[in-house]
């Protein structure tokens, strides 16, 4: 049922199946990685491999897999959960228009962690195919212990009532949004919604049925099935809540978390259960997320479920829900759960999951400490002093105006706000761009007073609305760092342009890029260039200067003309933005493929006449 040996990859969970190619997709998370936003394009177009490291320092393979994922990828997100990466990176603007930040509407936070891809057949003789995953993680980079379900199925013509509250929030999410939703975004929450809605999803072996539970849309808390037996897992609790599942069941019997965690409980709420279980120290790693009980530092238990036992069935519900009060009885969080009920002798039960073949060699009982630490009354005032900030700092309504600079080259970038706020118990709030380094950070106060803070003079490629902030409290070692999408006024019409400049870099990079816009498939494309060839982002080339000659351009060029002439139309483009240009001397467009692209321009311009 819950079986740690059975591990899977974010990425694993988003190729696309055999003989089926990406279409769009719908992601929700609390808290959001830019890096790893960055990466998962690579998987959905172009099934890119390589650690971290290669697909970052790839600049063209990142280039074209989100020109070919952005319009159709939309990621919802916590306001101010986006972290702020270590270091800069060009194409972090071009995340702009994908990630579309959301608040809550009954003062919690919006934790659901799901994704909804839909996938095609290129070749359109089979129906499309939907892939729903519920998750207990962020998407981030975090390695802690999670839990995630994959289901797929194709949408029929009937609507399933199991799906209803699982459609109704996924048309519900540009309402929950802080700035304005594009219209083709809401058009997409509407289609996918709809599919969801007709999907009969296809089971994980033994389980016999499937229903999903949305909380924090309506004051409505909710009411766990009766059963005989409980087991809970939950990386943080409040007595609250557990209290309300304890009423549920006969017999609670285990409550999986963390140590500071149960430490946090009282004596009565940990007696109510059997057993008090936590990772094993040798089972824990760092993990990042937060809330209402959440601390700077968390440890590795970051999974959810919660196993109700009845009669002859086994219900698991997970997703992104705690045992707290504001996910599960006051109803205030936005999360996601979802149970499966199937026969204890086929999925198994409790017993099962705490047994040697299930969870019970990563667990150690709890114990607790032998003295309480005094709590750091005055660390503790910063942190929340800190929060505070960052919620005013949410609420804001800020945005960005870019203005011509002195330079032709330079950009004015100016944070401006909507009107006057104050940010109390903070030394410091200092902010930057999200694509220049943290030496370019400017201080924030002069905003708190004239509602408007000049950030600096960029190039075109580094303006973007990912704004990163750092607010530093009265205790110098106490700090807070995060990011928002902030609306941008006077974006220049130049910065894609200049962004895929500044990744293309040289003409051999060209050729790489112009081969990865011809590709239909992986297979297309020679392995070489899909990961560490030349042209990169962050090196430079290093094909042979004869390499041109080596390239199958012209069977590419006129496979597109035959089959997908739209594709060179996106060529056409990509050669008048990159005219003109040069690097070291030399055009970025080789003059010969300048010769060769004038015959299919004008084969191009001849079907057009007819």
């Amino acid at each position: 049922m819950l079986n740690p040996n059975s591990r899977s990859l974010y990425t694993g969970a988003l190729t696309p199946p055999p003989g089926m190619v990406f279409d769009e997709a719908i992601a929700t998370t609390f808290s959001l990685d830019p890096i790893t936003l960055l990466t998962i394009p690579i998987h959905l177009a172009l099934l890119g491999k390589g650690n971290l490291k290669e697909q970052l320092d790839d600049g063209i393979t990142l280039l074209e897999a989100l020109r070919r994922v952005t319009a159709r990828m939309t990621v919802y997100a916590q306001r101010g959960r986006m972290l702020v990466p270590d270091s800069p990176h060009v194409l972090y603007g071009l995340l702009e228009s994908m990630v579309i930040e959301v608040l809550a509407p009954r003062r919690g936070v919006f934790h659901p962690k799901l994704w909804l891809l839909r996938f095609v057949d290129p070749l359109g003789e089979d129906a499309p195919l939907l892939r729903l995953l519920i998750l207990s993680r962020n998407l981030t980079l975090d390695r802690s212990w999670d839990l995630s379900l994959q289901l797929e199925g194709q949408p029929g013509r009937r609507f399933r009532s199991e799906n209803r509250e699982l459609a109704e929030l996924i048309a519900f999410l540009p309402e929950l949004a802080k700035n304005s939703v594009p219209p083709e975004r809401r058009d997409q929450t509407a289609r996918l919604s709809d599919e969801a809605r007709r999907t009969q999803w296809e089971l994980p072996p033994g389980f016999e049925s499937v229903k999903f539970h949305v909380f924090g849309r309506k004051r409505k808390a909710w009411l766990p099935p009766q059963s005989r037996r409980l087991l809970v897992v939950s990386p943080f609790c409040t007595d609250g809540a557990l209290e309300m599942l304890c009423q549920s069941t006969d017999a609670p019997e285990a409550l999986i978390s963390r140590s500071e965690t149960l430490a946090e409980l009282s004596p009565d709420t940990r007696a109510k259960f059997k057993q008090c279980l936590v990772l094993d120290d040798a089972a824990e790693t760092e993990d990042g997320e937060d809330q209402e009980m959440a601390p700077l530092d968390i440890l590795g238990l970051h999974a959810k479920a919660y196993i109700f036992q009845q009669g002859w069935n086994t219900h698991l519900f997970i997703g992104s829900a705690n045992a707290t009060t504001a996910a599960l009885r006051a109803s205030e969080n936005i999360e996601v759960l979802v149970e499966l009920v199937g026969k204890r002798s086929q999925v198994g039960g409790i017993d099962e999951l705490l047994s040697a073949n299930g969870l019970g060699e990563l667990l150690a009982e709890y114990g607790e400490p032998a003295s309480q630490k005094e709590s750091d009354v005055a660390r503790k005032a910063a942190e929340d002093a800190l929060e505070k900030a960052r919620q005013t700092l949410i609420a804001a309504s800020l945005h960005i105006v870019c203005s011509p600079g002195k330079d032709e080259n330079g950009w004015r970038l100016h944070l401006v706000a909507s009107e006057l706020f104050a940010l109390g118990g903070v030394s410091m709030v200092r902010v930057w761009p999200l694509t220049v380094t943290q030496e370019r950070a400017v201080d924030l106060n002069s905003l708190f007073q004239k509602r408007d803070t000049f950030l600096g003079t960029f190039s075109p490629q580094a303006i973007t609305g990912l704004i990163s902030f750092e607010i530093v409290s009265d205790l110098p070692d106490v700090k807070l760092r995060f990011a928002l999408n902030l609306p941008v006024e006077g974006l220049p019409t130049e910065r894609d342009a200049a962004i895929i400049r500044t990744v293309i870099r040289n003409r051999d990079g060209f050729l790489r890029y112009l081969l990865l816009l011809l590709s239909e498939f992986e297979d297309v494309v020679p392995p070489a260039l899909l990961l560490g060839g030349g042209g990169s982002g962050n090196r430079n080339g290093n094909w042979k200067r004869g390499s041109f000659y080596d390239m199958p351009l012209l069977e590419e060029l006129t496979r597109a003309y035959c089959r997908n002439p739209e594709r060179l139309l996106e060529i056409k483009e990509l050669v008048h933005r990159l005219s003109g240009q040069q690097q070291d001397g030399e055009p970025l467009v080789p003059l010969e493929f300048l010769e060769l692209w004038q015959i299919f321009e004008a084969a191009l311009e001849n079907q057009n006449a007819r």
